[in-house]
């Protein structure tokens, strides 16, 4: 079961990891100021996926008996911090060709943290397919899981940097309209949810 549980742990971690959603928006936006600041924001949210992680296991028999309110205080505190982020990204300028204009790797990191903690959906994916998984393929999954999400930190602001250096003015635009859409998308969403309106497009 050993390679079997770390392939799995690979593919599920892609599946946290990649999608388009807020995290991501935010590791492009930070990643026009270097490769490292974008890192920084992936590494902390991959500490919050571990802390996640370790509080799903601690608490697994209590969170089985948890209704769907247990998200709503999830669904405001995401939903206000993803349209702050959007405000913010949307008023920002174009960092300059130093690395480093504006905020720090450090700050960044803790930032990717705080997105994490309070992101429905990466609270939610640890309650439902992370809990599942972590029951039925231990450990060797957990290794998997997090060399998935190390590799896309690496490579997906590898990726926005060269595309800045190709054409910094595109990269910018492009990066911001992606930024600020997302994030004003999953803002709303999530605020409508928690005002308990289900909407029938959007499982």
């Amino acid at each position: 079961m050993g390679l079997g549980s770390l392939l799995s742990g690979l593919m599920l971690g892609y599946s946290l990891a990649v999608p388009p959603g807020p995290m991501n928006a935010l590791i492009a936006a930070w990643s026009l100021r270097g490769f490292r600041y974008g890192f920084a924001v992936g590494a902390g949210a991959m500490s919050a996926d571990f802390l996640l992680m370790v509080l799903t296991i601690a608490l697994y028999s209590r969170l089985k008996a948890l209704g769907a309110e247990y998200f709503t205080p999830f669904y405001i505190a995401g939903g206000a911090f993803f349209l702050y982020l959007a405000y913010k990204i949307f008023k920002s300028r174009p960092p300059g060709r130093r690395e480093g204009g504006g905020g720090s790797p450090a700050r960044g990191y803790l930032l990717g943290l705080t997105l994490g903690l309070i992101n429905p959906y990466q609270v939610g994916w640890w309650l439902t397919a992370g809990l599942s998984s972590i029951a039925q393929f231990g450990v060797e999954w957990a290794a998997g899981l997090f060399t998935a999400i190390l590799t896309w930190i690496t490579t997906f602001p590898a990726a926005v940097r060269a595309g800045w250096e190709l054409s910094s003015r595109a990269t910018w635009l492009a990066i911001k309209i992606f930024s600020v859409a997302t994030l004003l998308f999953f803002g709303v969403y999530f605020l409508i949810r928690a005002a308990g309106v289900r909407l029938p497009w959007i499982s």
